[in-house]
């Protein structure tokens, strides 16, 4: 697959189930297959506005009639499938790939004729390390406030039907409205929808959940197991990778977006909350020479530097600290 083009994923079997969410055990593969082959964005991406636009391609009337004929025609002895999936649930997903090769095949037929190609979709890969944040514009005019410690994959141009783009970490999107193009952050198993609104998301892989906190408008969300949740100003959705579960709550706002303009708020906190907003803000890993210690913490910063921080920190947990090589230890005073 490392050779794949877009064509090569459109006629997968098991990337068409990723693509209409058919199959969990093919989504959960695909999206661990994409997160490990960065390089093979364009092609997936290329791949998905494929589909997109082939699925569209028929009349919804026409579209079943060749839908039924070769759904029959499937169930015949002559066609197999790879054994790690059942043929039934592939009936309908089957049926649909080869419609959309039927129109694949006069769409790519008519490349080296038509006058006009595909205009083919370039991505812009973009990384933080820890202590760095930087604002983004995309094509549409929406701006991102990327996190420390993240990665975003957008495309330079919105050219399809959608506003797509990948997140891995945090980020604070302020989004362009356009109702013709739904705006939707990929976020693992979880997908977040808009047409134009504020809204911060935090999915750090080293976390077992992912947030969605709305300031402005209103966002729907959907996960692997179909389940969706729609947000309005001053909620939040949580959801944990563990068991798949969906939540809505309430949040504080300056708690939780409060990074982007330099504030570091912590409600009691643990230890490792208060350790990885540390390295995330300032680069420092922050390492506890007494684990087991009770740790609650609850205090904000506003620009102050680290050091300024700890010392805050450590009067209040009566720790002492040392600094070194960007790494910070706190004991317990004797």
């Amino acid at each position: 697959m490392e050779h794949y083009q877009a064509e090569d994923f459109a006629a997968e079997a098991s990337f068409i189930a990723y693509y209409f969410k058919s199959d969990p055990e093919a989504v959960a593969f695909w999206e661990h297959w994409i997160r490990t082959h960065p390089e093979k964005l364009d092609e997936i991406v290329a791949a998905e506005n494929l589909l997109d636009l082939l699925a569209l391609r028929l009349p919804n009337q026409e579209f079943d009639q060749e839908k039924a004929r070769l759904r029959q025609y499937i169930d015949t002895p002559t066609v197999s499938f790879a054994p790690r999936y059942n043929r039934k649930p592939w009936l309908v997903a089957a049926s649909v790939l080869l419609v959309l090769g039927l129109v694949g095949g006069f769409l790519y037929s008519n490349r080296s004729t038509s006058s006009v190609e595909p205009e083919k979709v370039e991505w812009v890969h973009h990384s933080n390390p820890n202590g760095k944040k930087s604002k983004l514009t995309l094509s549409d005019g929406s701006t991102v406030i990327l996190n420390a410690a993240s990665t975003i994959h957008y495309p330079k141009t919105f050219h399809s039907t959608i506003r797509e783009i990948k997140l891995e970490g945090e980020a604070f999107f302020s989004v362009t409205h356009d109702s013709t193009k739904p705006f939707i952050v990929q976020t693992g198993d979880l997908s977040t929808q808009v047409l134009g609104t504020e809204f911060n998301v935090s999915a750090y892989p080293k976390n077992d959940q992912i947030t969605v906190s709305l300031h402005q408008g209103k966002v729907q969300l959907k996960n692997i197991l179909h389940q969706q949740l729609v947000l309005r100003p001053g909620q939040q959705a949580v959801y944990q990778t563990s068991n798949q579960t969906l939540t809505r709550t309430s949040f504080d706002s300056l708690a939780v977006s409060g990074w982007k303009d330099g504030y570091l708020v912590f409600k009691n906190a643990d230890f490792k909350t208060v350790a990885q907003a540390i390295e995330q803000m300032y680069g420092y890993e922050v390492i506890l020479k007494n684990p087991t210690l009770t740790w609650h913490y609850t205090g904000s910063f506003h620009r102050e530097e680290v050091q300024q921080v700890i010392e805050n920190i450590a009067f209040s947990k009566h720790l002492t600290y040392t600094i070194h090589h960007r790494k910070i230890y706190l004991s317990a005073e004797k």
